[in-house]
């Protein structure tokens, strides 16, 4: 049985999804802590993130850690492309979290590579492009088929407007309410283009 009195927090979403957008909102609203390796490579090496992925993913799974131990509620970020995060939710739920996802989206892998540029020029951290649209179409497909039935509450935002993440829809696995029917069509029209893809690779 989850205790709603923990929470973990997924923000997830392909590189350039808007995923920073959605954390800042939430840390806020809910006070709570952030576990991002790219902001703890931060506070290693200020001038070179990309120099210190060891000793980042260290200091992660030692505050991430903490926080499970101490029964901390906190937020996480990911791409859904990896196998760490399910060993998170995978722990998380052994310890009576109650785990919430909250997914990101753009109109294609093209937005996403240019939001990565501009954040590179802003003195942030890059991406390979191949990389970019490789976990693009993999997040949407496994975020759909997979990762949502693996939570207890999710929610899906369309981030590529300049005003403000969109809510599409949320609900629990597979019972959901549409909350934007264009954006929900638009978005299983990527899912479909996003498999297609993923199978011709």
């Amino acid at each position: 049985m989850n205790n709603g009195n923990k929470v973990l927090y997924i923000i997830a979403g392909a590189n350039g999804s808007g995923k920073s957008t959605l954390a800042e909102i939430l840390l806020v609203e809910k006070h709570l802590e952030f576990l991002n390796a790219d902001e703890i490579a931060k506070e290693i090496a200020p001038s070179a993130i990309n120099s210190v992925p060891i000793s980042a993913g260290k200091l992660y799974f030692k505050r991430l850690s903490y926080y499970l131990q101490n029964n901390k509620s906190f937020a996480v970020e990911s791409t859904l492309s990896g196998n760490n995060i399910i060993r998170i939710i995978k722990t998380a739920k052994e310890q009576n979290y109650k785990i919430i996802l909250i997914y990101s989206f753009l109109q294609n892998c093209a937005s996403c590579i240019e939001r990565v540029k501009k954040r590179v020029k802003n003195g942030g951290h890059n991406v390979p492009e191949e990389d970019i649209i490789r976990r693009y179409y993999k997040s949407i497909v496994k975020f759909w088929d997979e990762y949502r039935f693996m939570v207890d509450e999710w929610t899906m935002f369309y981030n590529g407007y300049d005003y403000a993440p969109v809510i599409v829809s949320f609900g629990t696995k597979d019972d959901f309410s549409i909350i934007n029917k264009e954006m929900q069509n638009n978005f299983n029209n990527i899912l479909k283009t996003a498999k297609d893809e993923i199978n011709d690779r």
